[in-house]
């Protein structure tokens, strides 16, 4: 169950204002009781103080002071398995091609990568692949995993687009993944709105049993099932939110199927860039406390490619998961971008990685 408790590290973020670190209430650079006891007296009094909002949803509550005592007790490592490269990629193995579903194509007009589009509009059956990439577990023990999630506008891309970023999450100690799922000639796509919610679930529902298949092979790869995180940009951030929020279930008005019962499409955890749901169609989501914790990266003010904006979509969507009971963390992109680099080893690492290890209890492990 996800609850506010969840250990959070300190964002390593500024105040634009005051050039003030987030939770070090008396600025002598560090975080520690004497910022806890502040910060509380500061609620007591209902004094405004922009450090002491943990979770950067505009208050200052006891969802802070429990968020900032976590950061306190459990601090995430500078150093170690999972927040740094422990491994070169020579070291990892890679299972290229593993198919976890198969579906029918009776019209030609789906495929499952934009490499091999034209040959296979002409068959039948689409067949879908994932790769897998472990890193060395001289322990035999259970790893935790992250799926990535190509884009394309679900009509292009292709899982080798993410390799080399499931390769790198696999240097940290992760098994990576990136998966295939079915993508539908864009001109089909545009043609009705019917056809693109059909195509959108036909893509959501092949992540789903994606997930699903990787559950099934938790023996064989040393899959943590309890701590999987996807993550995905444009298309692929849609499918990742969708899978967090409403896990198992299609797109209003569609149908699904799960190809293996007894094992559902849950994570722990969602990274996203470069999509969110539209304030409208709130009204159709499923919000629960247990849903996956959502890490939400969109441009701060406009994403002209999904014609979204901050305060009137990001912030609606942001809120309705906090008041389920659930987590989320916001990161606001630069205005007018899209998606950004997901990697470990990329800018937006110091937000990536630590709620990646938060929202797994990677502390636990």
């Amino acid at each position: 169950m996800k609850k506010y408790f969840l250990v959070i590290l300190l964002i390593a973020s500024i105040n634009a204002q005051q050039n003030r670190t987030i939770g070090d209430m008396n600025d002598d650079g560090e975080i520690n009781v004497a910022d806890i006891v502040i910060l509380v007296s500061y609620i007591l009094d209902d004094t405004v103080d922009g450090n002491g909002d943990i979770n950067q949803d505009g208050l200052l509550d006891i969802i802070d002071v429990v968020l900032l005592v976590n950061i306190v007790i459990y601090p995430i490592p500078d150093l170690g398995l999972f927040v740094s490269q422990q491994y070169q990629e020579n070291e990892l193995a890679i299972f290229y091609d593993i198919e976890y579903s198969k579906r029918p194509n009776p019209y030609g007009v789906q495929y499952s990568s934009s490499r091999t589009q034209q040959e296979e509009q002409l068959q039948d059956t689409i067949f879908l692949h994932l790769d897998l990439v472990l890193p060395p577990n001289p322990e035999n023990k259970l790893l935790p995993m992250v799926v990535m999630i190509h884009g394309g506008g679900f009509h292009g891309g292709n899982k080798e687009q993410k390799l080399q970023y499931a390769q790198d999450y696999a240097t940290l100690g992760y098994i990576g993944c990136t998966i295939n799922y079915r993508l539908t000639r864009q001109n089909i796509i545009q043609e009705s709105d019917e056809y693109y919610i059909a195509a959108v679930n036909d893509a959501v529902e092949d992540a789903m049993n994606a997930i699903r298949y990787l559950k099934t092979q938790s023996s064989v790869y040393s899959i943590d099932n309890d701590r999987i995180v996807t993550i995905g940009n444009s298309a692929g951030a849609f499918i990742s939110l969708q899978n967090a929020i409403d896990k198992d279930e299609s797109l209003p008005d569609q149908e699904s199927i799960n190809d293996y019962l007894g094992f559902s499409s849950s994570v722990s955890a969602s990274v996203s860039t470069g999509a969110v749901f539209p304030n409208e169609a709130l009204i159709s989501l499923n919000f629960d406390e247990d849903d996956a914790s959502c890490l939400i990266m969109h441009a701060e003010d406009y994403d002209p490619v999904t014609d979204t904006y901050w305060e009137d979509d990001v912030i609606p969507f942001y809120e309705a998961i906090i008041n389920s009971g659930n987590y989320a963390d916001l990161v606001a992109q630069p205005s007018g971008s899209h998606g950004v680099g997901v990697g470990p080893f990329e800018e937006y690492n110091a937000d990536i990685i630590p709620f990646i290890w938060n929202q797994l209890n990677l502390n636990e492990w």
